[in-house]
């Protein structure tokens, strides 16, 4: 369980660096006089014995380490002094899909992909993006986690079906971002195979650990979930991301478009993109749920389905990591409901129940 304490305060973020690799980006990251060292280990092993003697609000650790990797050393933390922990690696979904699924399960908040490059233009940007992922997590509190699973069944529980030939009866449409794994996990995992609405989820995340998050969100729900296909029509029952670095909108005739374009509040995908495309194609038949996230991505587009007379969502403060996202769309009056995460797939049943009956 994770909850939000509220975005960077300006003050030095005490953040514990464990591997090889990060070490030696230390002087780079207190160069910015943004994050303050508070301690540093060679590998998992190492950092378990060092971090209850530090003070340390984030820590920022490597997945691939000997002795102790990055997965079990966060499930020794989350077991033992739960702290908000960053996960960087330089291994995308195709070589290292189970642990980025099992990383979401021992519960750190994100992961992050490290480039190879360690000059020039690439590395700047790399290290301004680490360190702000670093700044939204000293704004998480987090609590220890008793049961932690250590296997998962990565066999998909159903095949994507045929093109249909109904016509949607209606649309849902997720975004999130930090926190937003679990969070997604949660609702979908309560929709039965059956549910008559197809799903389209927008999640900031690194690139390289969509399809692990796809793998993992697969095994834990009993829909369909796919990446989305230009061209295609969406189906009921099936649960759809964007490929990555690309936004995904509607045609007019309600199929998916697929797009490069440009970021759109320095995001790609977008979740404004993505609603705003929903709503001015489905209309009032669109559900829309903005989960937790820092920054406003997804409030113009909860603005556009409630426009339309659709339903918007967000997720409570109690229950985001982080509720920059949702509170925005509080603020602007873009939510006609605010649930715990917990009600939400209760209240998508219950409206998808209406409009089928």
């Amino acid at each position: 369980m994770s909850k939000a304490l509220g975005p960077y305060a300006g003050q030095p973020i005490r953040t514990f660096l464990v591997g090889e690799t990060l070490a030696s980006l230390q002087v780079t990251l207190v160069a910015s006089s943004e994050i303050e060292i508070s301690g540093t280990a060679k590998n998992g092993q190492e950092a378990l014995e060092l971090i209850p003697k530090t003070n340390s609000q984030v820590i920022c650790t490597e997945l691939e380490m000997p002795i102790m990797d990055g997965l079990d050393l966060t499930r020794g933390i989350m077991a033992t002094d739960p702290r908000a922990i960053l996960v960087v690696s330089r291994l995308g979904a195709q070589e290292n899909c189970d642990k980025i699924i099992q990383l979401f399960e021992a519960g750190a908040i994100e992961v992050f992909p490290l480039s190879d490059n360690e000059c020039g233009p690439v590395f700047d940007v790399m290290m301004q993006d680490l360190i702000q992922k670093i700044k939204i997590l000293s704004g998480v509190m987090v609590w220890r986690r008793r049961q932690i699973l250590s296997n998962i069944a990565r066999e998909s529980k159903r095949t994507i079906s045929g093109e249909g030939s109904q016509a949607i009866r209606g649309m849902v449409v997720m975004g999130a971002s930090t926190g937003g794994p679990p969070a997604l996990k949660e609702i979908l995992a309560q929709l039965p195979a059956d549910f008559p609405f197809p799903i389209v989820c927008v999640q900031h995340i690194g690139q390289g650990f969509l399809q692990g998050l796809l793998d993992w969100l697969a095994v834990n729900c009993s829909l369909v979930v796919a990446i989305a296909v230009d061209g295609k029509r969406p189906q009921a029952g099936t649960v759809y991301f964007p490929p990555e670095c690309q936004h995904l909108t509607f045609d007019a005739d309600g199929m998916f478009l697929i797009s490069n374009g440009s970021g759109v509040d320095h995001h790609i995908p977008s979740v404004t993109v993505c609603f705003q495309s929903a709503a001015n194609r489905f209309g009032s038949h669109v559900i829309g749920v903005l989960l937790t996230g820092m920054g406003e991505d997804g409030v113009e587009g909860m603005l556009a389905i409630a426009d339309q007379g659709g339903i918007t969502i967000a997720q409570n403060e109690q229950s985001c990591v982080i509720f920059g996202m949702p509170q925005r769309a509080i603020e602007v009056k873009a939510a006609s409901h605010i649930l715990p995460l917990q009600d939400i797939a209760s209240m998508l049943l219950s409206t998808a129940s209406k409009c089928t009956t």
